[in-house]
């Protein structure tokens, strides 16, 4: 089987067994006038690195024809966009606020990703050259991915991604993302795992890692 056959399957057998629905496929059930919004708060933080505010948002989604509240709860409802205070927390695969995952552009800005999938995503969404950095949880070792003319560089070149979830929440952001890491070394990624009964996943190598967040978040922004 193919790397992109393997991580396709992976990646969506994951998703059913917790109840969640990838970002690609939430994306496609949306409206035209909802799928142009949810690429323009994307695309707010490609160019600011920070998040868009909710009333942003509804100045957007007024031009684009919608009605700002019932865009704001569908993109909620879709597990796409969330806020909090006036501005946007989540918007798969950018944070808010400050996580473990932080990805710097060529040239800025310099954004956050809500898991270790979604940091790979930010440059296989937009194309463009970033760096990527975080650390093994088991260890506090710093990891660095670097992404330069569709070249990915690892460091350490040991380094894997857990793919793991909890069972009974409600969004990808409360079941999966705070436990989708980088670690240094499959034997690491093991150990998270076994030490946090709660949690089902898998170890993914690079090559599975790329894959997945690619179909995951690639389409995004209708590249």
């Amino acid at each position: 089987m193919t790397n992109d056959n393997r991580a396709g399957s992976a990646i969506t057998d994951f998703a059913a067994r917790f109840g969640l629905t990838l970002m690609n496929q939430a994306q496609a059930t949306l409206s035209p006038e909802l799928r142009e919004l949810h690429r323009a708060i994307l695309s707010a933080f490609v160019g600011t690195g920070t998040a868009p505010t909710v009333a942003w948002i509804t100045d957007r989604a007024s031009l684009l024809g919608a009605d700002p509240d019932d865009a704001l709860a569908s993109l909620s409802e879709a597990d796409l966009v969330h806020t909090a205070d006036g501005s946007v927390t989540v918007a798969y695969p950018f944070s808010g606020t400050p996580t473990p995952h932080r990805v710097e552009f060529d040239g800025g800005p310099t954004t956050w990703a809500m898991c270790g999938a979604d940091a790979l995503g930010i440059p296989l969404m937009t194309g463009r050259n970033a760096a990527i950095t975080s650390a093994d949880p088991q260890t506090g070792e710093l990891i660095r991915i670097r992404y330069h003319n569709r070249v990915w560089t690892w460091e350490p070149d040991s380094t894997v991604m857990l793919t793991a979830a909890t069972r009974g929440c409600g969004t990808a952001a409360e079941a999966a993302c705070r436990y989708v890491h980088f670690f240094t070394r499959p034997e690491h990624a093991q150990l998270y795992l076994e030490t946090n009964p709660a949690l089902s996943g898998e170890v993914y190598d690079q090559a599975d890692s790329i894959e997945a967040s690619r179909i995951i978040f690639g389409s995004l922004l209708g590249r």
